[in-house]
Formats: structure tokens, sequence, C-alpha cells
């Protein structure tokens, strides 16, 4: 075989371009890495091995390299449109990654195809059946499909791939292993081939080679950067079962499937019929159920409120008329009608540290899209999430991203502590002499006791990281210096980059709730501690919010009415609790409705309690339902109400 080894960034650039030329007719390499362990922990990953179809390996030396590892190599690993084929490569690219920050894209573990080319598919012409001896490692495959043994000796794979010099026997078996990869993956690829149409292998060279790249690639492309994870194993672990589907299909994650249409598009409509939202019919009916609304129709449900809301979405422009769009149960990228899931545009692992303002009711970055959209989006989100991690120094699954750890040491000592005590009998003697000096030699001391036993077997293995902070909070506190809604636009414009969608809801906007957000914080005076939540949001912590105080004067003054006697108000105030009861059920009964409503602008705002009183039966005649907030009794002046038994804030709640 052909090889280079390469230490330096001069030396890569004189190989890089014929190496390049070498794997574009066939848009694939092998790939895989070496590194050292010394006492059990693995150092930087020392060796990156390269291989192309005609057999050129290259023999990158990172260790010598530290941090400066060539930008054009760096391109390199990141281009996904070059598929690194090896088994286990995933983990090699994570390597990669947490030790020279290279997020490695287009990776393939050959064992997917493997499993692939086992099935008796009748769309496959080659199917000849093909099964592993040993195991679904690389050289059990090598040795399977390329009748070829690799040296698999344990000293070769344990020896120092950071020495000044590699002998022979490590050069050898470096490149045998990357050779192998991509040399198994032509195998694999030769028995799934299957010629488009009859005069395909009569086309000129240039030609035929893009139907061969497009092939390769539209089938690799179904399991690219998936970590695997299938275990095929017989009763005595030594060989692979055969495998007993006559069609295996793409091994996925395990996804919930909706069951149920997500959009019902239920309309709300205020007193005087202008539309306020969509909504579930759950929802819309629980408004006529308790006299806060009346049913104008029942195919579509069209509810009428019987109060005024605090907000009409015709006020907040583009923002608002959102949630007024009649929703299509599609998946917004392709336009399927069944088998779609929920999908957050936003993760949840940052979007759960926003501002309530930001969270609640809001779903608008909720999107419906079919299995394989959905895991497509899934894997374009994964290389995004890693790019935060280097922008910001939020590592994912290093050692220093842990919240807990296992102590080693206190393991040894716990084990050894439940040995003696549970099977102390029949354990041998010279074992328990053993356990017991470990124990005697942990502890310090020279008599060994029964307390000991129990002490040991009681320990508390775990290591609390008291540095820990999750990769999505490191992300989030970063945008809360400089505006976290700057963040959403950022998750909103990779979505509509990396999927394209075709079949979006209008008003759908990477910049929406901006306006309203504005238009809510003008209505706040200056000294109002809630602003602080609408400049984390709008500006950051760090920023400036030049938004003037501006009372909205279009709302009417609330009537007042006399205060009622001592003895009305006790009667009043044991009424409410009750009532006040009767909605905190109500509340647990439709929590998971409300949970992702559209219902942002259905607020019972009503100025005088007494009308309200009246068109309301007694279980729900709490005198404001809100839900637009976290809870459905809504004002805080009502859970004040049920907090302060004082008479007169009884008495000036009725009246306010």
């Amino acid at each position: 075989f052909n090889f280079q080894v390469v230490t330096c960034e001069d030396e890569w650039e004189e190989v890089a371009y014929q190496f390049k030329k070498e794997v574009k007719s066939v848009g694939a390499i092998g790939f895989d890495c070496e590194w050292v362990q010394v006492k059990g922990k693995r150092r930087p990953v020392a060796l990156l091995q390269l291989a192309s179809p005609s057999g050129f390996c290259i023999l990158v030396r990172l260790s010598f390299m530290n941090s400066n590892i060539p930008y054009s190599l760096k391109c390199f690993l990141e281009d996904e449109s070059i598929i690194k084929c090896g088994v286990g490569c995933m983990e090699d690219s994570q390597y990669l990654f947490t030790d020279y920050g290279i997020r490695v894209k287009g990776c393939l573990d050959l064992r997917y195809l493997y499993l692939l080319a086992t099935t008796q598919d009748e769309f496959i012409e080659n199917n000849e059946p093909i099964q592993c001896k040993n195991n679904l490692g690389l050289s059990s495959l090598t040795e399977e499909l390329l009748g070829k043994k690799l040296d698999k000796d344990w000293r070769i794979r344990a020896s120092d791939w950071e020495a000044n010099d590699l002998s022979p026997r490590q050069i050898k078996y470096a490149a045998d292993d990357a050779l192998s990869g991509i040399y198994v993956y032509l195998s694999l690829l030769s028995k799934l081939w299957t010629s488009p149409n009859l005069y395909t292998p009569f086309l000129p060279p240039r030609l035929w080679y893009c139907k061969l790249h497009t092939f390769f690639h539209s089938l690799a492309q179904l399991y690219v950067d998936r970590k695997f994870s299938k275990k095929i194993q017989e009763n005595d672990k030594q060989k692979v079962q055969k495998v007993q589907s006559s069609k295996i299909k793409p091994i996925v994650r395990a996804y919930s499937l909706r069951k149920s249409p997500l959009y019902h598009n239920c309309q709300l409509l205020a007193p005087d019929d202008e539309p306020l939202c969509t909504c579930d019919p759950k929802k819309a009916l629980w408004y006529v159920e308790k006299g806060l609304g009346t049913l104008v129709s029942e195919e579509p449900i069209v509810v009428r409120l019987n109060f005024e809301p605090a907000g009409r979405p015709q006020a907040e422009r583009d923002d608002g008329k959102f949630y007024l769009q009649e929703r299509h149960n599609v998946c917004v990228v392709c336009g399927k009608d069944q088998s779609y899931i929920r999908k957050n545009i936003v993760p949840h692992e940052y979007r759960k540290f926003f501002p309530d303002i930001l969270k609640d009711h809001q779903s608008h970055d909720v999107v419906l899209l079919c299995l394989p959209c959905h895991r497509t989006s899934n894997m374009h989100d994964n290389n995004f999430r890693y790019k935060l991690a280097e922008d910001f120094e939020a590592p994912i699954g290093q050692e220093g991203d842990v919240k807990v750890r296992i102590d080693r040491i206190l393991k040894l000592i716990r084990s050894a502590g439940g040995a003696l005590h549970r099977n102390r009998n029949v354990i041998p003697p010279e074992r328990v002499v053993e356990l017991e000096n470990i124990i005697k030699e942990y502890f310090k001391v020279d008599i060994f006791t029964d307390d000991l036993i129990e002490r040991a077997a009681n320990m508390d293995v775990k290591v609390y990281n008291s540095d820990y902070d999750p990769h999505g909070l490191k992300v989030y506190k970063a945008y809360e210096k400089s505006g976290v809604m700057k963040f959403e636009t950022m998750w909103r414009e990779h979505f509509l980059t990396t999927m394209q969608p075709k079949h979006m809801p209008d008003c759908w906007s990477t910049t929406h709730n901006e306006f309203k957000m504005r238009l809510k914080v003008k209505r706040l005076p200056v000294e109002d501690p809630e602003r602080l939540k609408y400049k984390i949001a709008l500006v950051g912590i760090e920023g400036t919010l030049d938004i003037d105080y501006e009372p909205d004067l279009s709302r009417e003054a609330t009537p007042t009415t006399s205060k009622s006697s001592p003895s009305e108000s006790e009667e009043r105030e044991l009424e409410h609790s009750n009532n006040i009861l009767q909605v905190l059920d109500d509340l647990a009964e439709f929590e998971d409705i409300y949970a992702n409503d559209n219902s942002y602008y259905v607020e019972n705002d009503i100025k005088d309690s007494d009308n309200i009183l009246q068109n309301t039966d007694k279980n729900a005649s709490v005198g404001s339902i809100d839900i637009s907030t976290q809870n459905l009794i809504g004002t805080e002046r009502v859970n004040d109400c049920s907090k302060n038994n004082d008479t007169k804030i009884m008495e000036n709640e009725r009246t306010t």
C-alpha cells in the first residue's frame, strides 16, 4: 500500500491536493483514529488515518501538531459531502471535537450497511446472504467481505502512538484499519447496487461515476452521523445470529408518532365577533361549560366570549395575526400528511431557561415534521449544538460536562464492603482477608470490625461537580447578556437554511414576538421590575432598553363599589376560597391542554366582577379567569386573596 506520514502543516499541504482528487470520484474515505491510554484514562487523539479508494493512506500525527491543525484539514473533515467510513467512527469524531475542536461530518458506521446487505430485500439484485463469523468489528467485516485478516494484536493496539517514530508494524496496523474501512464500504455497496436502467453500464465514464456517486450518497445518507447501537448476538456472545427479518428497516431512534391531529382550528371570538385565536376543541368548549362563552357553530367549533379580553391580536400586527391562521396537519418541510411529530425549532435544553414571557402560551416555534424530516432536522441541530459548544466554551459530553461522576476508589471500597456484608460465608478465606485489608487501608485502621463493613457497604460513591453548568445553561447565559430573542432568531434561521421548509404557516417569522414585546414594555412604568424580563429578551442585561413608558389610554377606568359590611366580607371570603379550590381542580384537569395553547390573547381582564358573577356558575365565580399566565385563576390579585385573609384586602379585590 502507498502511505504518507504527516507531522506538520507543510507536509499535509504536499499530499492534500492529490488525496482530495482521488477521493472526489467516490466521495468517501476510510477513517480511523488511534490514541494512548494512561492508567485507564484516554489521552488526546495521537494519530488520524485517512484512506482513499485507490489505496493511498495518510497518517496524520496530531500529537505533533498540538493545536496547529491545518485549516484545510479541518475543512476537509467538516465537509459532509465526503463520507468517512469506519467502525465506531462516531466515537472517533467526538474525540476529535473534544481534543481539537474539529467537527467531523459525514461519518458512516459500516455496521449499518452490513445489516442492510444481509437482508433478502426484493429490491436488491445482488442479495447473496452474508454473515459475520465473530462479531460486527472491523476485523470480522474485513475477513468476511475482503478475505483478509487484520493484525489485532492488543500489544500493537495499546502501543505508544505518541512515540517520536512509529514502528513499521504500527504504520501497517494503522493504515490497514483505514484502508479496510473504505474497501468494506465499496464491497457492501456492490452488494446493494441496483442499476437504474439498462443503459447505465454503457454511459461515458464521467456520467457513470456521477450515477455511482449519487447512488452511494443516497444510500449512505440514511445512516450518516448516527451512532451505531444495534447489538445482535447469540447466547454464546461469539457469533452474530442471522437476521430473521426479510427486510431490515433503517435503524432509528424511538419516536412517538401522533395518533391524532395537532391542530383542530377551533376559533374563539371577541364579544364583537372579532377573531381572537384558534385553539383545541376542549379548550373552546370549556368556556361554554363555565358560562364564559356562547357556542356559535358546532362544525367547525366557534365560541364567542362573553367578556372583553385584555388584548387583541390585531393590535400586534403579524405577531398577533399568526395565531389567527388556520394550521394544517402536515409536515412543514415536505407536506406529508401522516406519521408526523412535533418539532421544537428552539431545542428544549436552551428554551427551558428562557424568561416566562418567551415561553408561556407560545406555539410559534412548534411545527410538525414527518419522521424522516424530523430525523434529518435533529442531525442538523446536533451539528449546530456542537458549533455553539465551541463558540461559548460549553462542552457537550466531556468529563467537565458531568453533574455527578462515580469515584472508582470509593466504588471499590463499597463493593468490598457489600461482598463481606452479603456473602462473607461463601467467599474463600484468602479473598476475605484481601477485602478486609482493602477496607482497613482506606479507613486507616489496624483492627477490622463489623462497623467498618457497614460503613463501607453504605458508602456514597458519587462525586458532585460543584462547577457543573449544563451546556444549555452556559449558552443561555451568554445570550442573556446580549438578548435572548437574538438566539431565537438564530435557531429559526438555522431551521429555514438547513431544512428549506415549503409549507410553513402564514405570518411565521424569524423575528416573531419582537413587535409584541416592545408594545408590552411600553405599558410598564420605568420602575416596574417586570421590565427586566423584557430587557433580557430584547437587548440583554448588558444592553440598553430605550423604550419610554406610554400608558394605555384606551383602557377605561374601573368602576368602584361601596364597601360591604364585615359579615358580608367573611361570607365572600369563604365563597372565594371554595371557588379558588374548584378552579384549581379545573386547572389540573386541563393543564395539558393549556401547556402549548395558542390562546395567548384570551385573558379575562374584566373590569366589573359583579357582571361576570352573573354570567358564570357558582363553581367558576372567582371573578377573573386568566389563561395567558401560568394559572387559570389568573390575576395575582386573586392569588393574594387566597393567601391573605385580611377582610379589607378582600373588599378591595371585589371593588377593583
